[in-house]
């Protein structure tokens, strides 16, 4: 099993490798828990499965025999080199040697065909130094992915399930728009090698129809004009974006929101309210 110390041991020694920390390279080292997450994203033989980081392919192994086809995207050449090698017999994959983050996932997705592959899933091992670059990339472009099972640092992973209000942004806005959110399982430092300093989490967001009838470009240009100042009452943010006073107050008073509130006293639904009722588009 590639998620084995024993594995890993063995092929970083044989290709003179050690791991990157840079790239937050800790390698899962329990094959019992790279076939769990695997297994929770429920991978049937219609569905496309995109894996970003998959190192020496812990959840790789176990997704090739499940997907009919898999694409993995790993910035590192030496696992690009590894990867080709190990998974040479399967026909069903394909390695991207590039940064994901750079990577024009719009265009990418709308060259698949969906009358072939009736599922996209997300699958990765996050990276801890980019989990919220990459969460931010696929959920809030709004591609066209059905399901997203990621692991990260278990409190990156529990602010997201429970964000305070200090801590909404656009993303907190999003899942709770459109998505389910669950815990898949938590994860022990002890589980990778090299060994991290904190334990992780692996969260599963699967996407569902809105719960709310709001155009989502609305939302985003709303959420990302709230956000970006905080501090400021909904008066003066709303301002910034062309609303009179008066429009400001009267449409407010329809959802008992005071303009004199800021940003951070807001919940979630004071925040979807005032995007059902604040246009932006035009």
């Amino acid at each position: 099993m590639i998620s084995s110390k024993k594995y890993v041991d063995e092929t970083l020694k044989k290709n003179n490798l050690i791991a990157n920390k840079a790239l937050g390279q800790n390698f899962l080292v329990e094959s019992d828990i790279a076939s769990y997450i695997v297994n929770s994203a429920n991978i049937s033989n219609d569905s496309l499965v995109i894996e970003v980081g998959p190192g020496l392919g812990a959840l790789s192994e176990f997704i090739l025999p499940l997907a009919k086809k898999l694409i993995l995207f790993e910035i590192d050449d030496k696992m690009v080199n590894i990867l080709k090698n190990t998974f040479i017999n399967f026909s069903n994959l394909e390695i991207y040697h590039v940064d994901f983050l750079k990577v024009d996932l719009d265009n990418f997705l709308k060259q698949i065909d969906r009358n072939i592959y009736k599922n996209i899933i997300f699958i990765s091992n996050l990276p801890y130094y980019i989990t919220s670059k990459i969460l931010n990339k696929i959920i809030i472009n709004n591609y066209d992915i059905n399901k997203i099972v990621v692991m990260m640092q278990k409190e990156v992973g529990q602010k997201i399930l429970k964000p305070e209000k200090k801590d909404y942004n656009l993303l907190s806005v999003i899942l709770d728009y459109q998505y389910d959110v669950s815990i898949v399982k938590y994860v022990s430092k002890n589980s990778y090698l090299p060994r991290p300093l904190i334990d992780s989490i692996v969260l599963k967001f699967e996407k569902i129809k809105p719960r709310y009838f709001i155009d989502f470009t609305n939302l985003v240009n709303i959420c990302n004009t709230l956000f970006a100042y905080r501090r400021k009452t909904l008066l003066n943010n709303l301002k910034k974006i062309g609303f009179t006073n008066k429009e400001i107050i009267d449409k407010l008073q329809k959802i008992n929101l005071d303009a004199n509130l800021r940003i951070e006293q807001l919940s979630i639904n004071n925040i979807i309210d005032i995007a059902t009722f604040f246009n932006v588009n035009n």
